[in-house]
């Protein structure tokens, strides 16, 4: 299957790679790590997984980034848009934004740890 074109905003693409001035090539990488890191979170049950209501109607795509995505991942995040009633780019917006917090926080960090444990105990990775 072909990639999709996304939109990632302006602000949640700066979130995401942590920089002021985003560069596509990072960003293209970025953002297929991002929604694939948040439905590996979707059964954490951290209150700020789910797109937050506040948010809701809201345009965040001031100087939107068109990036590609894979179809099958794409499909997943409208499955999953669908289900919690929001567009599928708000969607990959909050996705974005929730990478940052989890980079930012260290939970990435964590579990890159975690996995690198798992390798070398010979221990398959959970799911």
């Amino acid at each position: 299957m072909s990639p999709v074109k996304v939109k990632v905003g302006a602000i949640a693409a700066r979130a995401l790679a942590a920089a002021s001035d985003p560069d596509l090539e990072h960003l293209a990488l970025l953002v297929p790590r991002a929604v694939r890191f948040y439905f590996s979170e979707r059964d954490g049950g951290r209150p700020e997984w789910h797109y937050p209501a506040f948010l809701a109607g809201k345009d965040g795509f001031d100087g939107a980034f068109e990036l590609p995505l894979e179809q099958e991942l794409w499909e997943e995040l409208r499955a999953e848009a669908e289900r919690q009633e929001v567009e599928p780019e708000n969607l990959l917006q909050h996705a974005a934004f929730y990478y940052g917090a989890a980079r930012d926080d260290g939970r990435l960090t964590e579990r890159i740890v975690e996995e690198l444990q798992r390798e070398e105990a010979g221990v398959e990775e959970p799911g």
